[in-house]
C-alpha cells in the first residue's frame, strides 16, 4: 500500500513523508490484519492438527468470540480511516479487501479451497487492491506507474500464495484441504503449474512496464522477486534450500527489497 502511495508522490518534505508513512503503514497493518485474524478463526482445526502456535485461537490463548470482536474492530477502524483519507474510492477498495478476506476463509464460500480462486483472490486483496488503495491516500490518484505496480503485485502476492501451498502440500493433502496445488495430484505438477503462472506474471510485468514507460530500476526490482521465487520452486532446487530461505532469509529479504523498491519509486 505504501508503494502505491509512493507512485503518486512528486513533491514532499521529509517530516511530511515520515508522518504519512507511519500513519499509512499502521492502518495498512490493521486492514491486512483483519484477513489474517479471520483466517485464524476458521482454520482452528487445521492449525491444531499442524501444531501451529502462531494461531492463538487454535492454541486456546484467545477465545473465538474474542477473535471475532478483534477482527471486527480492526476491520471497521481501517475501513473508516481509508474512507476518510481516500474518499469514495478508498471506501470501496478497503471494503473489497475486507470482503475478499472474509470470503477467502469463511464457509460456505471459503475461496481458499476453491480451485484457482484460492490464488487469484489472494492476488487481489493482498496485492493489487492494496496498491490502488494507497494511490488514493490524501487526495492522490493512480497513474501509469500505479497500474504497472498493481499488476506486478497481483502476481507477487499470488506467487507467495503458491509458495505456501507447495510448502503445505503434504499436510493439506493428508488433512483433506483441497487447494489448487493439492487438486493437481502431485507436488511435481504443482511446481510445473506454479512455474508457468510465474512466467506469465514476469511476461505481463515486462509488457506493462514497456506499455506505461516505467523506469528500468523499479521494474528490475519487481522482476527480481518473481524470478527468485521461480528458481526456488523448481524441482531441482534442494528442499533444505527452500526451507532455509522461507524460515531464515525471506522475512529480512522482503524488508530490504521493499525499502529498495520504495527508494527507487521515489527517485523515478
Amino acid at each position: 500500500m505504501i508503494l502505491g502511495w509512493a507512485t503518486t508522490l512528486r513533491e514532499f518534505t521529509l517530516p511530511e513523508f515520515f508522518m504519512n508513512f507511519v500513519v499509512l503503514g499502521f492502518f495498512s497493518v490493521l486492514l491486512n490484519g483483519f484477513s489474517f485474524a479471520v483466517n485464524n478463526i476458521f482454520d482452528v482445526e487445521e492449525d491444531r492438527l499442524a501444531g501451529k502456535t502462531s494461531n492463538l485461537v487454535a492454541a486456546e490463548e484467545v477465545s473465538v468470540k474474542g477473535a471475532i470482536a478483534f477482527s471486527s474492530i480492526i476491520g471497521i477502524i481501517s475501513a473508516a480511516f481509508f474512507a476518510y483519507t481516500c474518499g469514495l474510492e478508498g471506501a470501496l477498495l478497503s471494503l473489497a479487501c475486507l470482503i475478499l478476506g472474509l470470503l477467502y476463509s469463511a464457509p460456505p464460500f471459503r475461496l481458499k479451497e476453491k480451485p484457482l480462486l484460492d490464488v487469484v483472490s489472494h492476488g487481489f486483496f493482498l496485492g493489487s487492491l492494496l496498491v490502488l488503495l494507497g494511490a488514493y491516500f490524501r487526495g492522490g490518484s493512480p497513474n501509469n506507474m500505479t497500474y504497472a505496480y498493481a499488476l506486478a503485485f497481483f502476481f507477487i502476492s499470488c506467487i507467495f500464495q503458491l509458495q505456501n501451498m507447495l510448502g503445505d502440500y503434504v499436510f493439506d493433502s493428508d488433512a483433506g484441504v483441497k487447494t489448487s496445488i493439492v487438486r493437481l495430484g502431485s507436488l511435481e505438477k504443482g511446481r510445473i503449474a506454479s512455474s508457468m503462472f510465474i512466467l506469465i506474471g514476469i511476461t505481463l510485468t515486462v509488457v506493462a512496464a514497456w506499455r506505461f514507460n516505467i523506469d528500468w530500476l523499479p521494474v528490475a526490482i519487481l522482476l527480481f522477486m518473481q524470478v527468485l521465487n521461480f528458481l526456488l520452486i523448481q524441482p531441482k532446487t534442494p528442499v533444505y534450500v527452500v526451507y532455509v530461505y522461507q524460515k531464515k532469509v525471506q522475512p529480512y529479504l522482503m524488508i530490504c527489497w521493499g525499502v529498495i523498491l520504495l527508494l527507487a519509486t521515489l527517485a523515478s
